[in-house]
């Protein structure tokens, strides 16, 4: 038991030093402008992946593959090839 209450009083300590630490005033809005500087970067940084992606594979690897079903499909002949690569 005593193990158990030493560190329940360790941690009740470290509870109280970060509420002393809150964040005033300036130190507020510093942490505020960083958290959306973060998602502003994350999302250039998004916008770049996306755009390399475009750059690289083209337009069509990016949007979804949604051929018409009701197309008919052309029959090939069964080669020796053609087996051997599925």
């Amino acid at each position: 038991m005593a193990k158990t209450e030493k560190v329940g009083g360790i941690m009740n300590i470290l509870r109280k030093k970060a509420s002393l630490h809150r964040l005033f005033g300036v130190e507020h809005l510093m942490s505020q402008a960083l958290a959306e500087f973060e998602a502003e970067s994350r999302l250039a940084c998004r916008a770049l992946r996306v755009r390399m992606a475009v750059m690289t594979f083209g337009v069509g690897s990016l949007l979804p593959n949604d051929l018409p079903g009701d197309a008919p499909e052309v029959e090939r002949p069964e080669t020796f090839l053609s087996n051997t690569l599925h």
